[in-house]
């Protein structure tokens, strides 16, 4: 696939960069990326976020292996609802001769790399690293930038401290990352496991980022995903999960005791298993003994926690004391795209010392995903790096 026409424009909002790229380009237009920018402001304040943003066409290359069409109409169709697009069935979201999937179809080339293997940090984010931003500076320096960083005084302290007694000559963001905790370095081992859990307050997005690693999975592994709705709270929720498993054609449980569980599993030749349980407030008794219950019948490899970046700190801490109901061992950090910055996210690692899996950015599958990796979450944490930081 190459490039054969390609505009960059600024918009103030990223739902109106695909409009946009079509005004422009016509309907087989693509956006290939979207950097967030600060303009205007008044002596350095008050500046609102823009948007830089790259559309093309795109034009199929016979050196390149061209992806299934199966996988891509269903793919197409899963972003759609991703993107709240009115789609009233499968048979119409998966309607082959509709000429809206070239309309919705945001991947870039590095999008769907990303997804096709396990990517070395190095290889994924083969940045510049800048002397005058990376050197090693005088603590003062450091303490200055930790807090224009959004870090929390105490943590930016204890950081200066622990850097100024390193041997070794490293950059502020290698030492941020040789102390960031992860459970692996691609899509499979950041899983933790065969069959994995996943808890979390209501709005945190637990339930689309399952379906974008049910996506991942199935698409691009190739891998039997079994899917579990346990929240019987919320009957949307668990229609919700079904619509992405019909989909990505995958199968669906619903399940609320033991017994369901087993059977589900007995059912099911899978390879993976993800099981979706009730939100909720991490206040609510009720809810949380739900997750015991499901917990102790599914015997999960791994619980993944669910916390939204743009919680304040406080709030970050009092889901991971009360959701501690059962044990888990990876946090996922939802809304990156709408956290002011990650201080906190670094504070909440340092304190409980429990390993991150994933990171999402927004709605788009599977850019919007990503396997949380040291060196990349301490880049972005110091403003070196973007979120949307894709090459084409």
């Amino acid at each position: 696939m190459r490039v054969v026409k390609q505009i960059i424009y600024e918009v103030d909002a990223e739902s109106e960069a695909f409009e946009k790229a079509r005004k422009k380009l016509g309907p087989e237009a693509v956006v290939l990326s979207s950097v967030p920018v600060k303009r205007g402001g008044f002596l350095g304040l008050f500046k609102k976020r823009k948007y830089i943003v790259t559309a093309g066409i795109l034009e199929d290359d016979e050196a390149q292996e061209k992806l299934e069409q199966g996988k891509r109409d269903r793919l197409i169709a899963f972003q759609k609802l991703l993107e709240g697009a009115s789609t009233t069935s499968f048979d119409v979201a998966l309607n082959k001769d509709s000429n809206n999937f070239s309309d919705v179809l945001e991947l870039s080339n590095e999008a769907v790399a990303l997804s096709h293997k396990p990517i070395e940090e190095k290889d994924r984010y083969n940045q510049k690293q800048s002397p005058e931003t990376l050197a090693p500076l005088g603590s003062d320096n450091i303490y200055e930038g930790l807090m224009q960083s959004g870090f929390d005084p105490l943590i930016a302290m204890e950081i200066v401290k622990e850097y100024a007694n390193i041997k070794e000559d490293k950059s502020l963001d290698e030492f941020l990352a040789d102390h960031t905790l992860v459970t692996g370095k691609d899509f499979i081992s950041a899983l933790g496991g065969k069959r994995a859990m996943f808890i979390g307050p209501t709005g945190v997005g637990k339930t689309t980022t399952i379906a974008k690693l049910a996506a991942i999975f199935a698409l691009w592994h190739k891998r039997k995903v079994l899917l579990l709705g346990a929240d019987t709270y919320r009957i949307a929720a668990v229609e919700q999960l079904r619509t992405y498993a019909g989909i990505l054609e995958v199968p669906m449980e619903v399940v609320s005791n033991a017994g369901d569980v087993e059977r589900a599993l007995s059912n099911h030749d899978a390879e993976i298993v993800l099981a979706d349980l009730p939100g909720g407030s991490q206040n609510d008794l009720l809810r949380l003994e739900e997750y015991r219950k499901v917990y102790e019948a599914l015997r999960p490899d791994c619980v993944h926690l669910l916390i939204a970046a743009n919680l304040s700190y406080p709030t970050m801490a009092d889901v991971m004391e009360k959701l501690n109901v059962v044990p888990y061992n990876a946090i996922i950090f939802t809304k990156l795209d709408e956290a002011p910055s990650l201080g906190s996210l670094f504070r909440l690692i340092k304190t409980y010392k429990v390993p991150l899996s994933y990171i999402t950015t927004g709605q788009d599958v599977p850019r919007d995903i990503e396997v949380a990796l040291p060196l990349r979450l301490a880049r972005l944490a110091l403003g070196l790096e973007t979120l949307r930081q894709t090459r084409v």
